[in-house]
């Protein structure tokens, strides 16, 4: 077993390892999968610190995650800092470890759903298929559509009574809830298909819940009382309204079951769109002119969707995302001199 001593010669051991590596900061994340998307953030905030970050592995043993790196906090300091996924833990747990100095977290769910952002993706569609697409909107339609779930998972938590209702309302669930897969989608129009099966699936958790319960009284209170009650919390306390849910969902679920699929198949109708207003266009033009603009729109748009949603995370540091501008505030605030600003996680101008 790895007593706080040994962890404290790790954490001393690593600064040193990035002062030889002429690395300014060492930076800890759950996965190394997250370093690339840590790097930018804090790049981006702080130039000074551009190919002077250092990310090293937090256990001798490979292992990573959270519990590995919550043994390391007692230990972070302007030269070390933990980043990882929030997971949306301290929206129920006020004494969650992660909301301290020199550790930074995503604020939404996970680094995923900065892969998710509507902004983003409209770009993909825009560099792709030469045409908008409003994201946005069809994100909030949805967001609100799983609200009530969102509501009901984060009331669990907070009550202890998660337990007894995780094979209702769990991550796997939730990619069961968004799932694009075999939905009717030939048009831009059949996002009415998406609503309603999202709208099904939703009603379908509802009712396995009410049956768990076994107390019709129970299940109306947390429905018609707490979950408004929780809604009009979060959006007091962290201006998370029913309209985002989408970004604090499970992001793997979002990401995998939902986005990527989602935004593949937009962008093949907006090519096609895109192609047929070309012929409407150049109606008069030659038929050689018409066949190489059509073929340079389908030439893009062979790009690979999935490799371009895995890097749009750069695109809401550029535009200074909101949570990506409250995370730089506090690494700027805390890695500065002179720092000592405290800023609370969730709460945004």
């Amino acid at each position: 077993m790895t007593d706080d001593k040994t962890y404290k010669e790790i954490s001393e051991r690593m600064q040193a390892d990035a002062f030889a590596r002429d690395c300014h900061l060492s930076v800890l994340c759950e996965n190394i999968y997250d370093n690339g998307f840590w790097r930018c953030i804090i790049e981006d905030a702080e130039p000074s610190l551009k190919d002077k970050l250092d990310f090293p592995n937090p256990n001798p043993k490979g292992t990573r995650g959270k519990d590995v790196l919550k043994k390391l906090k007692n230990y972070v300091n302007k030269k070390m800092i933990i980043c990882v996924d929030s997971d949306c833990e301290y929206l129920y747990d006020n004494n969650v470890w992660y909301i301290n100095r020199y550790i930074y977290h995503t604020i939404v769910h996970s680094r995923e759903n900065f892969q998710c952002n509507h902004l983003s993706l409209n770009e993909i569609c825009k560099e792709i298929a030469d045409k908008s697409y409003d994201f946005r909107t069809l994100f909030e339609d949805i967001s609100e559509r799983i609200s009530i779930i969102f509501y009901i998972w984060v009331h669990l938590k907070e009550t202890g009574s998660y337990p007894h209702f995780n094979g209702i309302i769990n991550n796997e669930q939730f990619r069961k809830i968004l799932d694009f897969q075999g939905i009717q989608y030939n048009s831009l129009e059949d996002k009415i298909n998406l609503y309603q099966a999202i709208e099904d699936r939703v009603n379908h958790v509802l009712n396995n819940l009410e049956k768990l319960m076994d107390n019709e009284v129970w299940y109306q209170s947390v429905i018609e009382y707490e979950v408004p009650q929780l809604r009009t919390k979060l959006i007091e306390q962290y201006e998370i309204h029913p309209k985002e849910t989408l970004s604090f969902f499970y992001g793997h679920g979002v990401l995998e079951n939902l986005v990527e699929p989602l935004t593949i198949k937009i962008t093949d109708l907006l090519k096609k769109l895109r192609i047929e207003e070309v012929r409407q266009e150049l109606s008069q033009a030659s038929e050689k002119d018409r066949s190489n603009t059509i073929r340079s729109i389908e030439n893009t748009s062979r790009q690979d969707v999935k490799t371009k949603i895995g890097d749009s995370f750069k695109y809401t540091i550029y535009i200074k995302y909101k949570y990506i501008k409250e995370i730089q505030q506090k690494l700027m605030s805390e890695l500065s001199c002179d720092g000592e600003t405290e800023i609370m996680p969730g709460k945004h101008d």
